[in-house]
């Protein structure tokens, strides 16, 4: 048995994680962010997965689970927006920033209350009574 083995917990089961601390998570998104910020590339979600080694979106989700990562993911997830935000919030177009308050839980619907004032609503006249006000129609 090697060492590593023996070091693993006895119960450990599937692959061991690829970044082993919250601090090298740091370093490897700053690292991704101040390589885009040098070249004036957009920082991307795909980006920083793939700077943190990871291949798929749903690895990069997992560190999520593990609470000592959990401030890590969120830092780097808002590293991204702030970047999306930022582009979307040019002066040559307000489609940016609509879609941005809209996620931000905004509305550009218009809604309106008609109401009685909590009085009771007069039914509207039927056909047979605009037509022949003097016909009953049968409910007498």
């Amino acid at each position: 048995m090697t060492e590593a083995a023996k070091d693993a917990a006895p119960n450990a089961v599937g692959r061991p994680r690829l970044i082993k601390s919250p601090q090298e998570f740091d370093e490897r998104v700053d690292t991704y962010i101040s390589w885009c910020r040098s070249k004036e590339e957009p920082i991307l979600l795909t980006g920083l997965i793939l700077a943190l080694g990871l291949s798929s979106k749903q690895a990069f989700y997992n560190y999520e689970e593990y609470p000592e990562f959990l401030d890590s993911v969120k830092r780097a997830k808002l590293l991204v927006e702030m970047e999306y935000e930022k582009r979307l919030n040019t002066f040559s177009s307000a489609t940016g920033p609509i879609f941005a308050l809209k996620n931000f839980g905004w509305s550009d619907k218009q809604e309106l209350d008609v109401t009685t004032g909590g009085d009771k609503m007069n039914q509207a006249p039927t056909i047979i009574q605009l037509v022949a006000p003097n016909v009953t129609n049968g409910t007498d």
